[in-house]
C-alpha cells in the first residue's frame, strides 16, 4: 500500500522500483520521476540519482544504465530543491561532494530538522523513508544527526541502534518489500555488538527475498542448498538467479555443471554460464578462470582454444593466480602465447606441488628449458605424480646410471 507523502509520480516510482520491484512497471515508474523532476519536485530527483548508480541502488533486472556523473547532478537539483529525502540520502552516496560543501540546504538549518522531516515520512507510512531511518540506525548516522559525540557514544547506544534498526528492517519485510533484508541479515549473523546471532531467522529472510524474486537472494537461496546437498534445487534457483541478471550466480551456477563438479558434466551450459557471467559484471574473475579452464582442456566435442584460455587467464591474472599452472603450461609449449619458459617457471613456482606445475617444472629442469639442467630436480618434480601418463613418457627418456641420470 502506498503511501501519500510524496507526489503520486513519486510514490507510483518508489513503490515500484524499491518497495516491491515490478520489472513491467520500471519504465513507467522511471518517466514518472522525470516527469516529476521535470516539473521542479526535489523528491524525485533523489530517486533519480537512485536510478544511475548501479546494482547497489536499483534493481539490475530493469537495465536502466549507470551513470555516476548523471546520478550526481540529479542529488545536486534535489539538494537545490529543498528535498530533506535528498539531503539525507545524499549522506551515504559516496564520493558525492554537495556543491555548497553542506549536506544542509533551505529550508533547513541542521541535520536534526532533515532527520525530523525524514521520520515525519516514515510514520506516515512511507516505507522507503522506514527504509532510510533503518539504515541510519544501522549504519550510525543517526550519531550525526542528532549531533551526538561520537566518542562519548556507548555500546549501549550502538546495541539500542541495532535493536532500532531490526525492528524497522521487520516491519518493512511484513509489508511484503525486501528492503533492508541484507542488512537485517547481517546484524543477526555477524554477532557485532554482542548482537544475537540468528541463522534459522537469517535463513527464513533469505527464502523470502528468493521467493520475492530478488536475484541475489535467489543466489543465497542457492546457496544454501548446495550447502544441504540439495544440487539440482540449487542449480534451479542459481538459474533464476542468473535470469534476474546475477553475476555470481552464474559463477555458481557453471561450477556445477564445470569440471568436478556435482551435476553431470555439460560444458556448453558451463560455458553460457561464464560467459553470461562475464557480461553482467566487471568482477569477472571466477567465471574468466573457470572458462579459460574449459578452453585449455576442452571436452565434450568443445576443442581446446587455447588463444581464448590465454586471453581469459590474462584478463584476470593480475589480481588471481589460479590459473597459473595453466598459464604457466601455455608460456611453456607456446599455446596461445609467444614461448616463454622464463614466464613459465615463474607462473609454476605459485604452486609447484600443483601436478601440472610439478610436470612443467619437471619438463624445464629436465631439457634446460631456461635454467641449468638438472635431471635430478626433474625428477623429483616428477616423482609427485608417478602415475601421470606425461610423467611415465617423460621418464621413459631417462634412465639412472652410476654416475646419475642421463638421457636415453
Amino acid at each position: 500500500m502506498m503511501s501519500n507523502v510524496f507526489d503520486e509520480r513519486v510514490e507510483f516510482a518508489v513503490q515500484n522500483l524499491w518497495v516491491i520491484p515490478n520489472v513491467e512497471k520500471s519504465r513507467e515508474a522511471r518517466r514518472m520521476l522525470e516527469e516529476a523532476a521535470g516539473e521542479g519536485d526535489g523528491d524525485a530527483c533523489f530517486f533519480l540519482a537512485r536510478c544511475c548508480f548501479g546494482e547497489s541502488f536499483v534493481d539490475p533486472r530493469f537495465g536502466f544504465e549507470d551513470d555516476d556523473e548523471k546520478g550526481e547532478r540529479w542529488l545536486e537539483k534535489g539538494l537545490e530543491r529543498g528535498s530533506a529525502v535528498t539531503m539525507f540520502g545524499a549522506m551515504r552516496v559516496g564520493g558525492f561532494k554537495p556543491g555548497k560543501g553542506t549536506f544542509v540546504y533551505p529550508p533547513y538549518s541542521s541535520l536534526r530538522e532533515i532527520w525530523d522531516q525524514v521520520e515525519k515520512k516514515a510514520m506516515a507510512g512511507q516505507v522507503f523513508c522506514k527504509y532510510m531511518i533503518a539504515n541510519a540506525y544501522f549504519y550510525g548516522d543517526v550519531i550525526q544527526f542528532m549531533g551526538m559525540d561520537s566518542n562519548a557514544v556507548s555500546l549501549a547506544n550502538v546495541v539500542d541502534f541495532q535493536n532500532r534498526a531490526i525492528s524497522l528492517y521487520e516491519g518493512i519485510i511484513a509489508s511484503g518489500s525486501v528492503l533492508g533484508i541484507s542488512n537485517l541479515i547481517n546484524i543477526i549473523t555477524s554477532g557485532d555488538y554482542g548482537m544475537p546471532k540468528n541463522e534459522k531467522r537469517a535463513r527464513e529472510l533469505r527464502h523470502i527475498g528468493a521467493s520475492r524474486g530478488v536475484a541475489s537472494f535467489e543466489r543465497m537461496e542457492g546457496r544454501d542448498l548446495e550447502e544441504a546437498g540439495n544440487i539440482q534445487e540449487a542449480a534451479e534457483m542459481y538459474e533464476r538467479a542468473m535470469e534476474h541478471n546475477d553475476a555470481d550466480a552464474c559463477y555458481r551456477l557453471g561450477r556445477l555443471y564445470s569440471y568436478n563438479g556435482k551435476l553431470p558434466l555439460d560444458l556448453k551450459k558451463a560455458i553460457e554460464c561464464f560467459s553470461r557471467g562475464i557480461e553482467l559484471s566487471e568482477d569477472v574473475t571466477g567465471c574468466c578462470n573457470r572458462l579459460g579452464e574449459i578452453y585449455f582442456y576442452g571436452g565434450q566435442d568443445i576443442e581446446p582454444d587455447y588463444n581464448r584460455a590465454v586471453e581469459l587467464f590474462l584478463r584476470v591474472r593480475a589480481d588471481n593466480s589460479w590459473s597459473s599452472d595453466m598459464l604457466g603450461t601455455c608460456y611453456l609449449k607456446g599455446w596461445g602465447i609467444q614461448q616463454d619458459y622464463g614466464a613459465a617457471r615463474k607462473e609454476f613456482e605459485v604452486k609447484p606441488s600443483s601436478c601440472l606445475c610439478s610436470l612443467g617444472l619437471g619438463e624445464i629442469y629436465a631439457y634446460g628449458r631456461g635454467v641449468k639442467r638438472d635431471i635430478k630436480k626433474a625428477m623429483e618434480y616428477w616423482n609427485r605424480f608417478p602415475d601421470h601418463p606425461r610423467v611415465i613418457e617423460y621418464k621413459s627418456h631417462f634412465k639412472k646410471t652410476l654416475f646419475g641420470w642421463s638421457e636415453v
